[in-house]
Order: structure tokens, then sequence, then C-alpha cells
């Protein structure tokens, strides 16, 4: 290893390929866990079916999920807003944490036995809210550099961080009230109604806003997005027990769940993406594919809600599915794959798609959507999900492990600790971001 990559400051800049390794691992501990759920039957999963559920999901959005996340912004975030690197004693913490944690949920499942199940997932979940704490200090850091280079991205970008430990609070709180229906519901809500939506939707103004400068949504209007967009979310959020209590009507309840998805789809102008794709401008495949997944997101939402598609109470949700696989997945990796190019500095028409990766989540997803509308057209109640589809998105998370392995370990490109483009935000882009001349 050269002097250049033996750096503190190359260390720091290279976390995200540690947190993606992470990721990529995990990921495939998380699916076969959720297949041997979906194909065994014993005591545990027949008595215990929801809290089994609840702990996969908070494994899927707290777990690998949020080391995607974690990893985009201990790489970007002190480019950007030119501070000093992120602690790597702390992404190492994060990420021992994160690990165990879902390793614990795994074991807990998989042994089948109640009080093992029940003590490994308190474990486990404890582990990764706790984690999100540790980042609490890095995301205040950046919230307090937030009038640099806010323009292009708002609170977008300095605002998410601020909530971790937030949601870490709330996931311990709700996982020891477990009893309680609504604490598991507005958990979950707060994760995957709310956080990952609005990470990813960062991650996609990032990218086509200031990565490729296409202005799809006016810097001036930044903060009004987001601000309508977080309202529109809580809204759908809190309608769940308004509607419950016969507050509100099952159309308001099921338009409110839709209405995020279609603002923030046309929020960010698809006319102009397709202008933009017809002036033969380079952009990444699978950011643009989690884009037009938005209005689907929505569709899905209000048809469920209005129980036009019915399912099983075991089954998770349609546009959920299709939330996590078509849209953040899809997203969060193509973020990935562009930035690890950036470091590459490889010219933006040379960059190749991953084709088998992003056929494999949209297939998946299309599959996933035609069972729904054909639950809908024929009236039929769905029992289980096509496993066509889910096959489909196992073997993107094989692709996507697969990929990696060969980017970090075997690929010949040279890599640089900072990435091409975003040296324009450092005030001395050869020693890294946060350097002072009095340093």
């Amino acid at each position: 290893m050269d002097e250049e990559r033996a750096s503190p400051q190359y260390l720091a800049a290279g976390s995200y390929l540690d947190l993606m390794l992470t990721a990529v691992v995990m990921q495939i501990f998380f699916i076969v866990t959720a297949i041997w759920v979906g194909t065994t039957s014993n005591g545990l999963l027949d008595s215990n079916t929801e809290h089994i559920r609840h702990a996969l999901k908070i494994q899927l959005g707290l777990g690998w999920m949020m080391c995607i996340i974690a990893g985009l912004g201990f790489s970007m975030l002190p480019l950007i807003y030119d501070v000093k690197a992120f602690d790597k004693s702390l992404m190492r913490s994060y990420i021992g944490m994160n690990m165990l944690g879902q390793l614990c949920i795994m074991l807990g499942i998989m042994i089948g036995e109640e009080e093992i199940f029940y003590s490994m997932a308190t474990i486990g979940i404890t582990l990764l809210s706790t984690s999100l704490f540790i980042l609490g200090p890095p995301a205040l850091k950046i919230f307090k550099s937030r009038n640099v280079d806010s323009k292009n991205l708002g609170p977008f970008s300095y605002a998410i961080g601020m909530i971790l430990p937030i949601i870490g609070l709330i996931t311990i709180v709700s996982w020891v009230a477990r009893r309680n229906d609504f604490s598991i519901y507005f958990s979950e809500a707060i994760i995957f109604d709310l956080f990952i939506p609005l990470a990813v939707i960062s991650t996609i103004i990032s990218h086509f806003n200031r990565r490729l400068k296409w202005q799809l949504i006016n810097p001036e209007h930044i903060g009004k997005v987001f601000a309508t967009l977080l309202i529109l979310m809580l809204l759908s959020i809190s309608s769940v027990p308004l509607y419950e209590n016969g507050d509100i009507s099952k159309r308001v309840y099921s338009s409110l769940a839709m209405f995020p998805y279609l603002f923030i789809f046309i929020a960010l102008n698809p006319k102009k993406i397709i202008d933009k794709i017809v002036e033969g401008q380079p952009y990444s495949k699978m950011m643009l594919a989690s884009v037009y997944w938005l209005p689907v997101i929505g569709l899905a939402a209000y048809m469920e809600k209005m129980e036009l598609v019915v399912t099983t109470d075991g089954m998770m949700s349609f546009y959920k599915w299709i939330l996590i696989f078509g849209f953040a997945m899809q997203a969060l990796w193509g973020f990935a794959n562009y930035l690890h190019d950036d470091h590459k500095r490889l010219s933006l028409h040379r960059r190749k798609t991953t084709w088998l990766i992003f056929i494999s989540l949209n297939v998946g997803s299309i599959i996933t959507t035609f069972a729904m509308m054909n639950s809908w057209y024929t009236g039929e109640s769905i029992t289980e999900y096509p496993r066509i589809g889910i096959a489909m998105y196992a073997l993107s998370y094989v692709l996507i492990l697969l990929h990696w392995i060969r980017q970090v370990i075997f690929s010949l490109d040279d890599w640089h600790k900072t990435p091409m483009f975003y040296d324009q935000y450092l005030k001395h882009p050869d020693q890294g971001p946060g350097f002072r001349i009095d340093d």
C-alpha cells in the first residue's frame, strides 16, 4: 500500500468500503433468515409471527440498509462540508455493534426457542438502536456546518442524521412495549415510512441536483420541498390511529398514504429527467429507475389501504416490498456504485451499468406489482408472495455481493482518496477534508 493509501485521510475517505462490504455480507444473512422463516414451521414461528416479522424488519431497516446509508454519509459529508473526516474508531464501533445486533436477531430466530428468541432479539435490537447513538456526534458536526453548500440539497443533507438517535430511542422503547400493537406499528412506520424514504430521496436529489447538476429541484425551493414531504409523511403515519378510531374515512386514510410518494415524484420533475436522457446526458440507471418506482409505491399503498388488494396478516405489505427493493435498495446501491467510480475517477461516459443487478431488482419488483394488480383484477386474496419474485430479489443480493468483492478486492483500477467532482468543495484537496493551514 502506497503512502497515500496509508494516510489517515485515505482511511477516512475509504470508510464507505468497509460499510459497503458489511452491508453486502449481512444482507445475505438477512435473506437466508427471511427465506428460512418463510419455509419453516415450528412453535416459535406459529405463535410469535408478529414479533418475528418485526425483528426482521428492524434487522433490515437498521441493519444492512443503515450500513449503506452510514457508509455514504461517512465518506461524502466531510467532503461536501469540508470538515475533518469522522474518526475511524467510531466507524469500527458502529460496524461491530451493527453486525452483532443483526447476528443476534438471526440466531434468535433460527434457534427456534421462544425464550432464546426474545432474549437474543432484545440484545440485537438494543445493539442496532444504540449504534445509532454513535452516529449522533458526527451528525451534529454536519448540522453545525449546514450553511456550507446547503443550496443543492438543503435539509435533505444535514437534517436526516439528526433524527438517528431519536429513531434508536423509539425502536428500543417500542420493543420493550411490544405487547402494545401501536408501539410496533409506530416503530416500523418511523423507519420505513419516514426515515428510509427521506434518506433515499436525499441520495436521489444529491445525484441529480448536485452530482450531475441537472437542477431537477430549484435550490431555492429545496427547503420547502423537504418541509412539505416531511409533513405529508407524518400525516400518513398519524392517519392510522385516526382511521382506527373512526376519525377519518378509509379514502382519506388511503390517500394520505399515497400523497408523499406522488408529491416527491412530481417535485423531482420527471419530464426534465426524460429531456436530459434524450439529450444523451450520462446518469445512473439504477437511480433513474428508483425515481419511477415512486408513483407505483404510492398507488400500491393506496390500493392496500383501500383493501382493493387483500393479503394475509402474516405478509408484509406489497408497497413496502416495492419501497425496499425497487426504490431504496436500488437507489442506495446505484449511488454507492457512482461514488466508487468517482473515487476511481472514471469518465462519466465510460461508466458501466451493473445490468444483472439492475434487471434482477426491477424484474422482481415488476413481478411483485403484477401479483398485486392481478389480485385487484381477480378479487382473489393473496396468501403468499410470488416465489419467482423472491428468487429475483435473492439473486440480486448474491450479484451485489459478487460485484463489490470484485470491485474492492480484485479491481485493477486506481483508487483516489478524494473522488472526482467533490474536490471543488475542499480548500486543500490534496490534504483531504477539514484541512486548514494552521493544522
